[in-house]
């Protein structure tokens, strides 16, 4: 049964797997039908999974209508984080007061609910970090009820590092979502020290380093490596299945597969409130749900994951 973590220092609980919408909106896993989606992110809910993320402008926020007709006879019993800033899909960002409002209320409309959960900015800059107008109209918006917390969304790559850790320690940030796994622990590792400082909340996406530590390592280079819709080069995902193989010590003798040990790995950090597997099939929400009846790693173990990161897992 999937566990639950407090979301940081926010009065917010969710489970330790979460579920990303861009799997059933982006029409790169596989259509999903409205009434296909509706069933896979219930039956998620079914086996435990309470956290749901998207994005108001992903295929024209489809992914909040899902979870409109998915719960909104339980609404208080999920967790729904979205993302504002963007104008449109690939388009320009907007953290202007007025757009975060009008995305607000497009995103609550959607949702057919009253409030978002953790509305999250999706890779704001410098620019938009030290506005204070958009911190105030985030501030007015919690008063207001329409969200209960708000938070931010980068990777992957170093933009929005210094961004990131800046806003982590001077502002009321309800969580900080990133882009980490166990092969590509850099830049995302470095807002660790600080969440741990601050008991920020962390989320984390692409943990499977898009397919490669996933069953199917194979089909890396076709399926996206996540919300961000780009697809793993050849020569990263060669490089890759050399690692996986020098990685068999850590589900071996564990009773795991490797896909489950790359999740119970990032969920060993204490900062962490939750991870988000793709999920486009009913027996990812099995396979993956099933990690939190797994031993944590000792910090023995993740000791020796990091040297052997550092080493490149014995890949040159």
């Amino acid at each position: 049964m999937v566990n639950y973590r407090p979301l940081g220092k926010t009065e917010i609980e969710v489970s330790e797997i979460g579920f990303g919408t861009w799997t059933l909106t982006s029409g790169k896993w596989g259509a999903f039908p409205p009434g296909k989606a509706v069933e896979l992110l219930q039956y998620a809910y079914s086996q435990g999974i309470v956290y749901f993320d998207t994005s108001a402008v992903q295929a024209g926020g489809i992914g909040e209508t899902l979870l409109a007709s998915a719960f909104k006879d339980k609404r208080d019993l999920v967790v729904i984080s979205t993302k504002v800033g963007y104008t449109a899909e690939g388009g320009k960002r907007d953290f202007s007061p007025d757009h975060l409002r009008r995305a607000v209320d497009a995103s609550l409309a959607r949702l057919e609910s009253s409030y978002i959960d953790v509305l999250q900015l999706h890779h704001p800059d410098l620019a938009a970090v030290g506005n204070e107008a958009m911190w105030q109209a985030l501030e007015d918006l919690k008063a207001e009820g329409k969200i209960r917390y708000y938070g931010l969304a980068f990777g992957p790559g170093p933009t929005g590092l210094e961004e990131g850790r800046v806003a982590m320690r001077k502002r009321d940030i309800g969580c900080i979502q990133v882009y980490y796994n166990i092969l590509e622990e850099e830049p995302s590792r470095k807002f660790f020290p600080v969440a741990l400082e601050i008991n920020q909340g962390m989320v984390i996406r692409a943990p499977h380093a898009g397919g490669a530590l996933e069953a199917d390592p194979g089909e890396a280079a076709r399926f996206p490596e996540d919300e961000d819709l780009r697809v793993k080069g050849p020569d990263f995902v060669a490089r890759a299945k050399k690692q996986a193989e020098n990685l068999r010590w850590i589900y071996e003798g564990r009773g795991m597969t490797l896909p489950q040990a790359a999740l119970k790995f990032i969920l060993s950090e204490e900062t962490v409130a939750s991870v988000i597997p793709n999920i486009y099939r009913p027996e990812h929400v099995d396979t993956y749900g099933a990690v939190s009846d797994f031993e944590p790693y000792s910090q023995v173990d993740l000791g020796e994951i990091a040297e052997q990161f550092r080493k490149g897992f014995g890949v040159a």
